[in-house]
């Protein structure tokens, strides 16, 4: 029986679906979303499929016909891969429909992009959301030799200015927010630490007699693990918070009706923007008058903060890139000389370690 095209109740959408018989005896189930929403031009999608499957089915299947949604499916089985990783790569293969990988080329990328985001997207979203995630799946059909690697236009991203804090700033910053974000900024500011890393931090992989911390490769962006340092005052920050089993930083405590402190687990590790602690870092903005001074600061801020004051204070982009968790010494070079010599004690004095005195050369370059 021919494939048909039916137009779903809830949403609209027209469908491809039925049945192809084989020539093995077999028969194969198709249903697929259609790339248009004008029937005439499914019904001949339609047809275009069910001439496919049975040529594959008499000669093998040709390089680059397999389709996208069943590279995606395999992409998505060779490993473990991130929340937002499986969320983008959904959306994509919605608004591609079932397209064969051959067809994935940059028509097929701009269609996406003009389905799947907002009008205007900056190049930056476009190389995040859809032309990396694209590129990943092709690359992985290209090593199983299902299709040819990926060519695509990559939207240059322009470099934007680094929002980082003064040592003062920080510590504003840190005085203002609530008792129960503080240790939590403290680590950030002090670590260097991605938010998502610092709230998948288990206290297994936490010693505060050693002052490090270990980010394993499921965690941390690069998939490398990491060993964070942890200056004094995270150590202290660190060892007031308790219990001290599962997630460092889990719990919130919120006054109940009646006066009594209830603890809840309220920082859940998920992919975003810093919206975990959306609210508590608002409030700490506004409170500090940073809201206005530095109106730029998002919780991400405070990596940038710490690779700056790193680079101020040791001059080695090397010793940044590999405490810092980067991949190759170019992306460490921006935080270079963003900061002019003379805050090297105040940002000592917040990480709680001694300020080392300078070498006589240092003081006369000074």
């Amino acid at each position: 029986m021919p494939l048909k095209i039916v137009r779903r109740k809830d949403t609209g959408a027209l469908t491809i679906t039925g049945t192809v018989n084989l020539p093995d005896g077999s028969r194969r189930r198709i249903r697929a979303r259609a790339q248009s929403d004008a029937p005439a031009i499914a019904r001949e999608e339609a047809a275009s499929l069910e001439a496919r499957i049975l040529r594959n089915a008499w000669h093998g299947e040709r390089r680059g016909a397999r389709s996208f949604a069943e590279a995606v499916e395999s992409y998505l089985k060779a490993e473990p891969r991130r929340a937002a990783t499986v969320r983008r790569l959904v959306r994509i293969v919605r608004a591609l429909g079932d397209v064969p990988l051959s067809g994935v080329d940059q028509e097929a990328v701009d269609r996406v992009r003009d389905k799947a985001l907002r009008p205007n997207p900056s190049s930056a979203t476009v190389r995040a959301e859809i032309v990396t995630p694209v590129r990943a799946v092709l690359n992985h059909g290209y090593r199983r030799g299902w299709c040819e690697p990926p060519h695509f236009e990559i939207p240059r991203q322009p470099e934007g200015r680094i929002v980082f804090m003064l040592p003062v700033e920080a510590d504003r910053l840190v005085a203002a927010a609530a008792p129960h974000i503080r240790p939590l900024l403290v680590f950030l500011l002090g670590t260097g630490a991605r938010l998502s890393e610092a709230l998948s931090l288990n206290w297994r992989d936490v010693d505060l007699v050693g002052g490090r911390a270990i980010f394993h490769p499921d965690l941390t962006k690069a998939g490398r693990r990491r060993i964070a340092e942890l200056p004094p005052a995270v150590v202290a920050a660190l060892a007031g918070i308790g219990p001290r089993n599962g997630s460092v930083f889990r719990w919130d405590t919120k006054p109940s009706k009646k006066g009594a402190v209830k603890r809840t687990s309220s920082y859940e590790p998920r992919d975003g923007s810093g919206g975990q602690i959306r609210t508590a870092w608002l409030g700490a903005m506004k409170r500090s008058g940073l809201d206005k001074t530095n109106p730029g600061l998002t919780p991400h801020s405070t990596r940038h903060t710490w690779a700056t004051w790193h680079h101020a204070v040791h001059h080695d982009l090397l010793k940044l890139k590999v405490e810092g968790g980067w991949q190759s010494v170019g992306q460490v070079e921006r935080y270079a000389h963003l900061m002019r010599a003379g805050h090297e004690e105040q940002i000592f004095a917040f990480w709680g370690i001694q300020a080392r005195p300078r070498h006589d050369a240092e003081r006369v370059r000074a």
